[in-house]
């Protein structure tokens, strides 16, 4: 049994700027000032860390913070929510719903989600392009869990094995994303990791990490599925 854990962003789709905008929106809003996002990068960030590292860069502190990141969040989701509708160039990347089909079509393989977004975002998102149903969400890890996104992957286990059996193994889990931190914060319970140049990082950035495979996207249904439900080394890496 695999357990295949996606990221969302940069992995399975795209919102074409318009969630980076709203949560620009919303830090400001709740900062009752005008916040600067600096080039920041929300890649393999969870949706806590974002708001905390952006206050603090504009010289939010203390408890004044500890209000507004929180506020930031309730604020995004609403914004987001509210311009999910009117999307232009929002769209899932190529072979996503292929793969989604091929995964829910094997009995050895369970398909959820490790994904810096909060519990909510995630399922806007997925909702939007209707295909939030192939996900469970029972074994899903998101940023509402834990803002470090590198605890995520043993709380993941965690819950595979109360739902699955505790004979689940780390090794059985299989991190999927675009950021060197998807395929870095498996390691420390022995995940497989797999890594798809759909996202901000270099794809040279990411084979140089050691990843157990990399792809440059889903569209080889096939090949991402042998990806992911491997045993071995993508021999494309050595």
């Amino acid at each position: 049994m695999r357990i295949v854990l996606f990221d969302i962003d940069g992995t399975l789709l795209t919102t074409a700027g318009s969630a980076r905008d709203a949560f620009a929106r919303a830090l400001s809003e709740a900062a009752g000032r005008p916040i600067r996002l600096n080039g920041y990068s929300f890649s393999g960030r969870t949706d806590p860390q974002i708001a905390r590292d952006i206050l603090a860069g504009n010289s939010l502190e203390g408890e004044t913070l500890e209000d507004a990141a929180p506020e930031a969040i309730r604020l995004y989701l609403r914004y987001f929510g509210e311009a999910l509708p009117r999307l232009r160039g929002a769209r899932l990347l190529p072979g996503v719903r292929e793969l989604l089909v091929a995964l829910a079509a094997r009995p050895d393989a369970r398909t959820a989600l490790l994904t810096g977004n909060v519990e909510p975002g995630a399922r806007l998102k997925l909702g939007h392009f209707g295909i939030a149903g192939f996900f469970d969400f029972a074994l899903s890890c998101f940023g509402s869990d834990d803002p470090d996104r590198y605890r995520l992957p043993a709380l993941a286990l965690e819950r595979a094995r109360l739902a699955l059996g505790g004979a689940i193994a780390g090794r059985q889990l299989v991190v999927v994303g675009d950021s060197e931190h998807d395929v870095l914060c498996g390691r420390s319970i022995g995940a497989r990791s797999v890594a798809v140049g759909t996202g901000w990082t270099p794809a040279e950035t990411l084979r140089s990490l050691g990843p157990d495979a990399f792809l440059e996207d889903f569209s080889d249904t096939g090949r991402a599925v042998a990806c992911l439900l491997g045993s071995t080394r993508d021999e494309s890496l050595s």
